[in-house]
């Protein structure tokens, strides 16, 4: 496992510097607190709007919809005002663990395997509101860790939690998550750019199978009490298959099929379905922020499954998010081959953990990552390791 220091970091993007709230004026407060008021929301989604990667899974609709979901025992919230004007927020959750039995206090994002992306808000180009959220938590005293899971490359808050910890003399860590395969969209390519010819191939033979069975239809839900039906739909296609056998699908987990009910009610999602002769055979859960789609949940009728109908839907989600002026299809979570044939792009993430310069923060660092790395600076560590791993 890759395990960066300061000293070894990915790319981190330099922020621009757009007006906003002066330097200076920014004050900062951590509370336990599942949102702000409400009359914080529009600016969370003002907020939200300047990380465009990752603004849609730190919106209010979806922390919202997670926090109500998977009821974190002690939520967080940490934010930085400009007087009144909510400039900057982080919403995590104070957590205990044990680590090599002791009992260590961490605070963590608000994420779990429905969460795959996060990253603090601040107005755009403002590292140092970033730097603000990290002191107050750093210097707040309540954790001995801190852990924030799938920054996005390039987030600034990467960059300010570095800053803030060698500052502070917190140690720190970066280790990788997923690395999300992404498809640019653009009127002025066709839709199939980039997919190798066999590929195309395979998706005219699918149509063509597919095609003789009987009419195969199309049809996007975006809003109204349809959209609920949809998301029913989309239940049953999922948990009809291996998911449903192993019981992972989401109907059969009822906080995360919570979730998704409640991010259907707050957030612009769009269902597609694919049918043949009126039955539906796929489907995907999307969700639309700006011109940008991110797929969040695909699930299809396993009888079908030699017809490859996530395949056909997948081209269609293409074509109709090119037709309504879409920018980009994230494809969301880890690579898997399906995932490589449609985007060669990916946007490498990142967990970011910091160990307070305490007793207990010390010990949290070298029981869980320290021993591991020092013993693979000794000579010959890393051919003892391929022996052991051959026994």
């Amino acid at each position: 496992m890759f395990v960066a220091t300061s000293n070894m970091l990915p790319t981190l993007a330099t922020p621009r510097r757009d007006s906003g709230p002066q330097r200076g004026d920014v004050q900062t407060a951590l509370m336990t607190a599942a949102a702000p008021s409400s009359g914080d929301y529009a600016g969370w989604r003002l907020l939200a709007s300047h990380g465009p990667f990752s603004g849609p899974f730190v919106d209010p609709h979806w922390m919202l919809s997670w926090t109500e979901a998977f009821a974190p025992q002690e939520p967080v919230l940490v934010c930085a005002r400009d007087g009144r004007r909510l400039v900057g927020l982080a919403a995590l959750q104070r957590v205990v663990e044990s680590w090599g039995g002791r009992r260590v206090a961490v605070l963590q994002s608000r994420t779990n395997a429905e969460s795959f992306r996060f990253a603090f808000l601040s107005w755009r180009g403002r590292v140092d509101i970033q730097e603000q959220l990290w002191r107050a938590l750093c210097q707040s005293g309540d954790c001995d860790v801190i852990r924030i899971e799938h920054v996005p490359e390039g987030s600034p808050t990467l960059a300010a939690a570095l800053t803030v910890a060698e500052e502070l003399g917190w140690r720190s860590l970066i280790q990788p998550t997923f690395l999300t395969p992404w498809r640019p969209l653009s009127p002025t390519v066709p839709w199939d750019d980039g997919l190798t010819r066999r590929f195309r191939r395979n998706l005219r033979r699918a149509e063509r199978r597919l095609g003789e069975l009987g009419e195969v239809c199309f049809e996007v839900v975006t809003t109204g009490t349809r959209l609920k039906q949809a998301l029913d739909v989309f239940y049953r296609l999922e948990a009809s298959g291996w998911k449903g056998q192993r019981g992972t699908a989401v109907a059969q987990r009822s906080q995360v099929k919570r979730f998704y009910d409640g991010l259907v009610d707050r957030a612009e999602v769009w269902i597609p379905i694919l049918t043949v002769c009126g039955d539906p055979v796929a489907a995907y859960v999307l969700r639309i922020s700006g011109h940008n789609i991110f797929a969040l949940k695909t699930g299809y009728d396993q009888t079908y499954s030699k017809y490859a109908p996530g395949l056909l839907l997948t081209s269609r989600v293409i074509r109709y998010g090119l037709e309504h002026g879409m920018e980009m299809l994230d494809l969301m979570a880890s690579q898997a081959r399906w995932k490589a044939d449609w985007a060669r792009e990916v946007r490498p993430h990142y967990e970011l953990l910091l160990f307070a310069p305490t007793p207990t923060g010390r010990y949290a660092y070298w029981v869980r990552y320290g021993v591991r790395q020092q013993a693979r600076k000794l000579p010959g560590a890393a051919r003892l390791a391929r022996w052991l791993r051959t026994r």
